[in-house]
């Protein structure tokens, strides 16, 4: 096969033709390009390829409208189509399969990966060229005897089914999806048979848990059913095994009308996953029955192979979800945490320049305040303050940064953009004010300054792999923390910069240039009353 074989490689990408070539060049494979959807049809009708390695985005035409184009014509419908893309949303290849993508690899791929799947989408096309040569021979001697006629009819419509039932397996992304309804196919295509095992290796493959289907459509999941030596003998000689009685002097089966045996092994090139069996309380299995479980167990092996992987890849993203609601769960509200998980932002440790908002406030008059009163009164009240001020800044879809003492700081404009982030940070200001004016638990003996500066910040994971924060650093942090220690009690002072972006929407009193510590020019400053 690996000698005859046509592949064809469509990308708009010269580079990915080198690539895609280059790896598997030495299976002997012979080669095909296109460098768009439209070049990619036209080069399909000129070689007609065993495999379409394809490409979703493209120009002229997408990779899933080639899909879609190519299982609408009967001449084609039936090549396999690996779709490669960078692509890897779940939605991305319930839409690839859809369009009728026969499977889905993912930029960067490593070579073992990419063989595997070629060598196992090429497998089906082998089956499938089989199984048209043997139905045009089957066709061309329906003009024989009546019986004939019909035992010859029945082995097409197995035959259709099976490939019918490959393409609903291959588009399957559930493992216990493939599992039933390849027992359920096998029992329909040999009704003699009573039962269907799959007996799956387990990930160390030292155990072999065994799944029972009935043709009642039962499913029962036991520990043994008393053949697994054979099972074991079929797996390790890679080979099927048929015996017309498997009943005499054995006592050690699960049921009572198990005779006849059929076992196939679950393999593909590199791996062996199980075996497949059929058991009947009648006559023993036909050549042909092992031929259509065969068939079917090829089949089955590739659509699981692929269900574990997507699955495991599934887990993977469930455990980034994790890890980003942990990491952010501390510092933003339950919102902004939920459009983390679902979108695209890079959250890895480092830090990018962008522009923020920063919101420094602290409480004033608290070293007076806490002379006097026993350490766990002074945490009760701090709890308290920080209580308003994170509802305050989450309100306003902030993130909280720290606590430093009796101060707190907060940004505005990450991790998610926010494009009214100065006026985010103006309302958050003005509701930690009103919060602390207004609520009892607060001694009024105690206010706050706050300053609120905007400008360009290196923000993101600081820290180690196994111990990081989110934040942010730079000059605009700074100078934040420069204009709250300015601010007096109640106080609120904008910088020139969050001053000119929300001018239309506040009222200021100009307190004019002021002298922070470490800068040798004067500040702009504003001190913020309310809204207008």
């Amino acid at each position: 096969m690996n000698d005859k074989a046509t592949i064809l490689i469509a990308d708009d990408e010269p580079v990915m033709h080198t690539i895609l070539e280059g790896l598997l060049h030495a299976e002997g494979y012979e080669f095909a390009f296109a460098h768009n959807g439209l070049e990619a049809l036209e080069k399909v009708e000129a070689v007609n390829p065993d495999l379409i390695l394809l490409d979703i985005m493209m120009p002229k035409m997408s990779g899933f409208e080639v899909c879609r184009q190519l299982k609408t014509n009967e001449t084609w419908q039936h090549i396999p189509i690996i779709l490669i893309s960078a692509l890897d949303g779940k939605d991305d290849l319930a839409r690839g399969l859809d369009a009728g993508a026969t499977d889905f690899l993912r930029k960067p791929f490593d070579r073992t990966e990419l063989l595997a799947r070629v060598r196992a989408m090429l497998r089906l096309k082998a089956q499938y060229d089989e199984l048209e040569y043997q139905t045009r021979q089957l066709e061309a001697t329906l003009h024989l005897r009546e019986e004939f006629s019909r035992i010859t009819s029945r082995h097409l419509e197995q035959l259709q089914t099976l490939h019918e039932v490959g393409l609903r397996l291959m588009s399957n992304l559930d493992t216990d999806s493939v599992m039933s309804m390849t027992a359920q196919v096998a029992l329909e295509l040999i009704p003699q048979a009573g039962r269907c095992i799959m007996h799956l290796l387990s990930d160390d493959e030292q155990q072999i848990l065994p799944v029972v289907f009935g043709s009642d459509g039962s499913k029962i999941v036991y520990p043994s059913v008393g053949i697994e030596e054979i099972v074991q003998n079929a797996i390790a000689r890679r080979a099927a095994i048929s015996i017309t009685d498997i009943s005499t002097g054995s006592s050690r089966l699960q049921f009572d009308d198990m005779r006849a045996l059929l076992v196939v092994p679950l393999l593909d090139d590199q791996q062996t996953i199980g075996a497949l069996s059929l058991s009947s309380n009648a006559a023993a299995f036909e050549e042909s029955h092992q031929h259509i479980l065969s068939i079917l167990a090829t089949q089955a092996s590739v659509a699981m192979i692929k269900t574990r992987y997507f699955e495991g890849q599934a887990r993977v993203k469930e455990q980034e979800k994790q890890v980003i609601h942990d990491l952010f769960g501390r510092y933003v509200s339950p919102t902004v945490v939920d459009r983390l998980v679902y979108g695209d932002e890079d959250l890895a440790l480092g830090g990018k320049r962008q522009e923020v908002s920063v919101l420094f406030a602290d409480l004033r008059g608290f070293t007076a305040f806490s002379e006097n009163l026993p350490p766990e009164r002074l945490v009760e009240v701090l709890n308290e303050y920080f209580a308003l001020a994170v509802e305050a800044i989450l309100g306003q879809e902030g993130t909280l940064d720290k606590f430093m003492g009796d101060a707190v700081m907060a940004f505005f404009n990450a991790p998610l953009p926010q494009p009214d982030h100065p006026l985010r940070a103006v309302r958050a200001a003005l509701a930690l004010r009103q919060a602390i004016t207004t609520d009892k638990r607060i001694p009024h003996s105690l206010n706050f300054g706050i300053g609120l500066h905007m400008g360009q910040v290196v923000v993101g994971n600081i820290g180690t792999v196994q111990q990081m924060n989110y934040t942010a650093m730079g000059d605009t942090v700074n100078l934040a923390k420069r204009l709250q220690e300015h601010a007096d009690g109640g106080e609120i002072i904008l910088s020139q910069a969050v001053y000119g972006v929300v001018k239309d929407v506040v009222s200021v009193e100009d307190l004019g240039p002021m002298v922070v510590k470490g800068r040798t020019a004067p500040v702009h400053t504003y001190k913020l009353m309310g809204l207008m």
